[in-house]
């Protein structure tokens, strides 16, 4: 799956990385001192802890792309699961430990530290095909889809700060549009395990403000998205933009299932509803 992958990326991922820094910024320039303090999503974070979970995911990507330096490292032949739980206490212990820095050393961090994975970004060859996303496939990918994959990470972090501070998520479609390009790379992949004749289609449509329509069109070789629907239609699902990027990543709540549209073969649909572009378990299989 992962060779389907084109090596083209479709748009400039650092330049996208620095709007999406600038709009964070931005937001945290203006919270008040109780703002920090708020409850995030995620699960025992207030918002100043999310943030400075963000600043951890900075210091991480400069070592890793900028430095070649891998400092700690997944126990060799864990399991989904056993990554999964090497993970969450990684970050849950860079999480402690930052405790000790203050909202505006947090944002001062974060200004310094965004200019620098830009750069970094700048620097790489987007069609490498040297990467890893694991949701993507097993095998290598280019480094585009990679730098897709941080920046989604940051975006949805945005979009949960946001849901913490009782404020609309921010949707436009500039950096929205792109998050869902690289996100809907876990679709191919993971229909891999369905059974279908080469011609069948699914088809996924997402409504504004960001608005796509994916045909994946199953071949001898895999599932691949083309411009046009093949011979048989095997599923369609249609979303809006919250519900797509919430879905794919986890963020979408337990009772907000049963809105969702999908129609077709059973297997297929329940493939696409557990599909996610994220390191985890769908929090309602």
């Amino acid at each position: 799956m992962a060779e389907m992958i084109p090596a083209e990326p479709a748009c400039d991922y650092a330049t996208l990385f620095a709007v999406e820094r600038d709009r964070l910024r931005e937001l945290l320039a203006g919270l008040r001192a109780a703002d920090w303090q708020r409850p995030s999503p995620c699960p025992g974070w207030n918002i100043l802890d999310l943030c400075r979970h963000l600043l951890g995911d900075d210091f991480g990507l400069l070592a890793r792309h900028r430095d070649g330096h891998h400092g700690t490292v997944p126990p060799e032949g864990a399991t989904e699961g056993e990554f999964i739980a090497w993970l969450d206490d990684v970050q849950a212990e860079w999480v402690r430990a930052a405790r000790r820095l203050s909202p505006r050393l947090v944002t001062e961090l974060l200004s310094w530290t965004g200019p620098q994975v830009t750069d970094s970004f700048r620097r790489e060859d987007p069609r490498a095909r040297t990467a890893s996303v694991s949701w993507a496939g097993s095998g290598p990918v280019p480094v585009w889809l990679d730098q897709a994959r941080e920046l989604s990470e940051y975006w949805i972090h945005r979009q949960q700060l946001l849901q913490g501070l009782g404020r609309p998520g921010d949707l436009r479609a500039d950096v929205a549009g792109p998050v869902l390009d690289g996100l809907r790379w876990a679709y191919p992949y993971r229909l891999a395990q369905a059974q279908a004749r080469p011609g069948d289609t699914v088809t996924i449509s997402v409504t504004g403000p960001v608005t796509r329509t994916w045909h994946l069109v199953a071949t001898d070789a895999g599932w691949q998205f083309g411009d046009e629907p093949g011979a048989r239609s095997a599923a369609t699902l249609t979303l809006s933009t919250d519900q797509a990027w919430r879905l794919l990543t986890n963020n979408l709540p337990v009772g907000h299932r049963s809105a969702l549209a999908a129609a077709g073969d059973v297997a297929i649909t329940g493939i696409l509803l557990r599909t996610r572009a994220i390191i985890g378990a769908p929090k309602w299989a």
